[in-house]
């Protein structure tokens, strides 16, 4: 059976898990470019992108056995790009510079956006604002992942609830963020993973 998203087939995925290099091969050849092109949107740089794009995939390989738990490889699989990305930025991006990050990595339109017109403390400002008005364990659940890089598991196990409500307020905490930003919300979620 195949995952409808990435059309890799679970069979290859299970020869994975157990060590199987001609499985990898086939995940590496399926997904290679979407991941250098997820990651380049990133970090700009064709040479950082490979160098990340090789770690990704050593990472996965490292820790094949954890897929026996993930049903959906292709979100798996990102989720480590963007892990590792973030990583990556976070040695190497340095607060005086923040603006510029920041705007290279925003979506490109015509418009003014919102990024564009604040400094550094303005910025800090909005998005604080912005995460006092969630609902109080939305909030603390948001600060935990977000600013102390807690996994959903130590969320979990720090406030006594389920991961599946961990994840869930996560994803409310997100959708009212870009209800408030709109075109600059993917700007403003990097900030706050880098600087926050």
């Amino acid at each position: 059976m195949k995952d409808n998203k990435t059309g890799i087939d679970e069979s290859v995925v299970k020869r994975f898990t157990l060590g199987d290099m001609q499985a990898f091969d086939e995940i590496y050849s399926l997904f290679n470019y979407k991941l250098q092109k997820f990651i380049f949107s990133l970090v700009k740089n064709t040479t950082d992108t490979e160098d990340l794009v090789h770690e990704v995939f050593v990472k996965v390989w490292e820790n094949r056995e954890k897929l026996k738990a993930h049903s959906a490889f292709n979100s798996y699989l990102f989720t480590i790009g963007y892990n590792t990305t973030i990583s990556f930025l976070r040695r190497r991006v340095h607060d005086t510079r923040y603006v510029e990050y920041v705007k290279s990595v925003q979506v490109e339109t015509d418009d003014v956006d919102l990024v564009e017109q604040l400094d550094t403390e303005e910025m800090k400002e909005m998005l604080n604002n912005l995460i006092e008005k969630m609902p109080k364990r939305q909030r603390e659940v948001f600060k935990m992942k977000h600013f102390k890089n807690s996994s959903y598991k130590e969320i979990a196990e720090a406030l006594n609830i389920s991961v599946n409500t961990v994840e869930n307020h996560i994803v409310k905490a997100h959708r009212f963020l870009k209800e408030h930003l709109g075109k600059s919300y993917l700007a403003m979620l990097f900030f706050i993973d880098l600087f926050l």
